[in-house]
């Protein structure tokens, strides 16, 4: 049954399985030393098989592999080897025997430019395919490249492994790298374009009116402000996943940090029409933390709840204290609590994402920058904690920071 199973699926891809083309893999490898990989998968490949059914999945492979095939001798050479990854069908790799013309070795620029000149051309034809078979959605196809260095001490199989796991990382980095910029550069350019419109406004002629100038100037410095914000929002994600940030502990008076945090945000919460309220018990023992990155997680979700609440409504902060039991140790929550919008369940895997806004144009109208969950994740995790959300549409929600009492991990220096 196996064999059947193969041959259909070789037939259906036109090229031979992974597995089978190892033995020519590992010679190559042998003569020259080095091998250049290309993988390319389907990204939504098992989502496909569900919702339109296997035999369109296997057309818009097909594609795929018809048009590696087409594009030997073009976009790479008619001695590199393509391969198909399995049963699943989800992948393909191409193994480049050859460097590029005048030089000895491939170089990680060179795989490169050659995954993503031949990705761009399965694109275009998995896409124009879906279309033709009725598929509305637009589907993503993953590129990834590495090198395969001989090893005589290493069997193939575990090469060609290890490379599709460094081509996968890559792949996932380069594409998390992209997003970054694009959000980074469209979040800088809403602040500066606005400094750069009201500054040649006053270059134009405002200046000689001194109330129009002086709010020109107010909206400059209010946008300079937002701008130096996001910076310091930027390089603190940056810091925090890349554990960079020094987590100290020490020993944190939890009444007067959540007190504090509720004096600082009841300006903002009085201009809003959103009452504040903050629950502490009678004895809440102090805390092993960092106090100035606690305060900043409280802070950040306060004020969070505030941007959410209709006028009228309540934010509400509340301090608890679990004793050690049999079952689990000493435990701080601080809850977090709003009377919004809510937010959709299918939403809320992503909320704590960079960048990550629930609802279109909420930056707009919340003055948010997406980042400020996804900094106070960090900072929790960073304790050794955990930040979880619980939400109702047209009810509210609930942030909730669980700290664990097993800080004699730490010592007094704290933690990098």
């Amino acid at each position: 049954m196996a064999d059947m199973t193969q041959k259909r699926t070789d037939e259906l891809a036109g090229i031979p399985f992974l597995s089978s083309v190892l033995d020519k893999v590992e010679r190559e490898l042998k003569c020259r030393e080095q091998v250049g990989f290309l993988c390319f998968d389907v990204v939504e490949f098992h989502w496909l098989m569900e919702n339109y059914g296997p035999d369109v999945a296997r057309r818009l492979l097909s594609s795929l592999a018809e048009t590696l095939k087409s594009q030997r001798g073009k976009l790479f050479r008619d001695e590199d080897l393509i391969a198909v990854g399995g049963p699943a069908l989800d992948f393909f790799v191409i193994y480049l025997f050859s460097p590029p013309r005048r030089k000895e070795a491939f170089s990680s620029s060179d795989l490169k430019i050659i995954s993503y000149r031949v990705l761009q051309k399965l694109s275009n034809i998995l896409n124009e395919t879906a279309t033709q078979l009725g598929v509305e959605e637009k589907i993503d196809l993953r590129t990834g490249y590495t090198v395969i260095k001989h090893d005589p001490y290493i069997p193939v199989e575990r090469l060609v492994y290890e490379a599709r796991k460094e081509a996968a990382m890559k792949s996932q980095l380069e594409e998390i790298m992209m997003t970054f910029v694009s959000n980074v550069s469209h979040e800088l350019r809403t602040p500066l374009t606005c400094i750069k419109g009201w500054a040649e406004t006053l270059l134009e002629g405002a200046l000689e009116d001194q109330d129009f100038s002086r709010r020109c100037v107010n909206v400059i410095s209010e946008e300079a402000k937002r701008l130096e914000r996001l910076i310091k929002d930027l390089l603190d994600i940056s810091m925090l996943e890349a554990h960079q940030v020094q987590i100290r502990f020490a020993p944190v008076d939890l009444e007067g940090l959540v007190t504090h945090a509720v004096e600082v945000l009841r300006p903002h919460a009085n201009d809003a029409g959103v009452k504040l309220l903050a629950d502490i018990p009678e004895k809440i023992p102090e805390w092993r933390a960092d106090e100035d990155r606690l305060s900043q997680v409280v802070v950040n979700l306060l004020d969070n709840a505030i941007k959410h609440s209709k006028p009228g409504a309540t934010a509400f902060v509340r301090l608890q204290h679990r004793a050690e039991n049999e079952t689990e140790p000493e435990t701080l929550i601080i809850e977090v609590e709003d009377q919004g919008t809510g937010i959709p369940e299918e939403e809320l895997p992503r909320i704590f994402e960079r960048f990550y806004r629930v609802e279109k144009g909420s930056s707009a109208r919340f003055g948010g920058r997406g980042l400020g969950l996804s900094i106070a994740r960090h900072i929790i995790e960073a304790h050794g904690g955990e930040l979880q959300v619980e939400s109702q549409l047209g009810v509210g929600s609930k942030f909730r920071v669980l700290l664990r009492g097993d800080d004699d991990l730490w010592d007094d220096e704290g933690m990098d």
